[in-house]
């Protein structure tokens, strides 16, 4: 059984900001994105220290609840 297709009319979903015209580097209609910039020596040396010290922090902060409920549930 074949049901016609339905026709819709096409309209923009969102439009990008009337600045965006004036634009030129990187990242599109809405502006640049955490991706489009990089440092400006090409490292991402901070980043990567954030990332690494936060999941250090979180690998501690559940190493510390395992031992407690280890401790309190033997």
């Amino acid at each position: 059984m074949k049901f016609p297709r339905e026709k819709r009319e096409e309209r923009a979903v969102a439009a990008p900001p009337p600045e965006a015209v004036q634009r030129v580097d990187g990242g599109g209609a809405w502006g640049p994105t955490q991706f489009d910039l990089p440092d400006r020596q090409g490292s991402n040396k901070q980043a990567i220290l954030i990332v690494a010290l936060i999941g250090g922090i979180v690998l501690l902060i559940l190493a510390g609840l395992w031992t407690l409920a280890y401790f309190q549930f033997t």
